[in-house]
């Protein structure tokens, strides 16, 4: 009666014959209320009754069950889970007379095991369906998560890669080393972040990854694998490349130009010179960039007027044909026609002025001539 469990007990003919404090606070039945009644028809639910009548009807004949699961309804409607053993019931003489049941009330563990189960689903469907590619390792490095976005992006399906080993089948070999070692890292605690690298698709085609690769641990803290969760910047690596082609091209172009091209940054300091304005004013790029253009390659008479000109262009204001002259570094004047355009970075801050030039020394000095016959 007094036991903290809840016990029950029926006769040969499955009718109840114990029941004591446990089950009573639990059901929200008195004793009095159950003694005499048939505890499967009237006390469990339609879909379990087969199944409960059976484990009791087992134990009537010296079956005897342990850890089975069931539900109890209350008096209330409420749904009660109950872990049974049920034993066999014998007289002095030991002729069968019943069962008697041990039970364990497991609802708030099924609920939570539930609510675990929810989660655990709900975690899956996230990574089956998230809109990155998220892959997941063992302790063994072999496959055990890849989802849609992983599918989608490198044309393996799941079952292709699943126990697979995933640096050995699926990684490059000058990238194997690498990636293996940060999944070992990760498989150690040592958590990744942003770690670029390539993987293959079925059909050959490179796709870069940025990965950040996580600790996956169980519920005792013991780590049994890696979860990747990538990034497709394949666009974007390709796109930093063609950005760095086309700046290379770019730099080729003013340095080889057959135009003196020089730039200067916000503060007026050469950060430009090509090699035509090496040819032109004798002076080299290391001897340039650095210094301020106006005081250090402008004569004094023409500092004002060239300093407006290039301030004006790091204000937004270009100038198309201003003349004016450069000293060389023997001394010798060249007549330049300028171009002064504003040069900007990506979010388009003014950061300097690019000059491009035309040496107009003999064509000016052929206009004097014409002018003074």
């Amino acid at each position: 009666d007094t036991a903290n469990a809840p016990i029950f007990g029926i006769d040969a003919k499955g009718r109840v014959n114990e029941w004591n404090n446990k089950a009573a606070e639990i059901t929200g039945f008195s004793s009095k209320e159950v003694v005499g009644r048939d505890l499967v028809q009237d006390f469990i639910t339609e879909e379990y009754r087969v199944t409960v009548k059976e484990v009791l009807d087992d134990a009537l004949q010296g079956r005897e069950a342990a850890n089975f699961e069931f539900p109890l309804y209350t008096k209330d409607k409420r749904r009660v889970e109950v872990l049974l053993n049920a034993t066999t019931r014998r007289d002095v003489s030991g002729n069968v007379v019943g069962v008697l049941g041990v039970g364990q009330d497991i609802t708030e563990r099924k609920t939570a095991e539930a609510e675990q189960a929810r989660v655990a689903q709900e975690l899956q469907t996230f990574i089956d369906t998230a809109n990155a590619p998220i892959f997941g390792i063992d302790a063994m490095g072999l496959v055990n998560e890849w989802n849609n976005k992983a599918v989608d992006i490198t044309g393996f399906t799941r079952d292709e890669v699943m126990g697979q080993n995933l640096v050995e089948v699926y990684i490059t070999e000058e990238y194997r080393v690498s990636v293996r070692e940060v999944l070992d890292n990760a498989l150690s605690g040592q958590e990744a972040a942003n770690f670029e690298f390539p993987l293959f698709t079925k059909s050959e085609k490179r796709v870069d990854v940025l990965l950040n690769a996580t600790t996956r641990r169980d519920v005792s803290g013991k780590v049994v694998g890696v979860i990747g969760v990538g990034q497709d910047i394949t666009e974007r690596k390709e796109a930093e490349e063609e950005k760095t082609r086309v700046a290379k091209e770019l730099q080729n172009f003013i340095d080889t130009a057959n135009a003196p091209i020089f730039g200067i940054d916000a503060k007026g300091r050469v950060n430009e010179w090509n090699n035509k304005a090496a040819e032109i004013t004798g002076f080299s790029s290391k001897e340039v960039v650095g210094r301020d253009l106006v005081q250090d390659f402008i004569t004094e008479e023409y500092r004002v007027t060239v300093k407006e000109v290039l301030d004006d262009a790091l204000q937004g204001r270009e100038a198309a044909n201003f003349e004016f002259p450069l000293y060389t570094k023997d001394k010798r004047r060249v007549e330049v026609l300028l171009n002064a355009t504003t040069r900007r970075d990506v979010s388009g801050n003014v950061v300097g002025v690019l000059g491009v030039g035309q040496d107009i020394t003999e064509r000016k000095t052929a206009e004097a001539e014409q002018a003074r016959v």
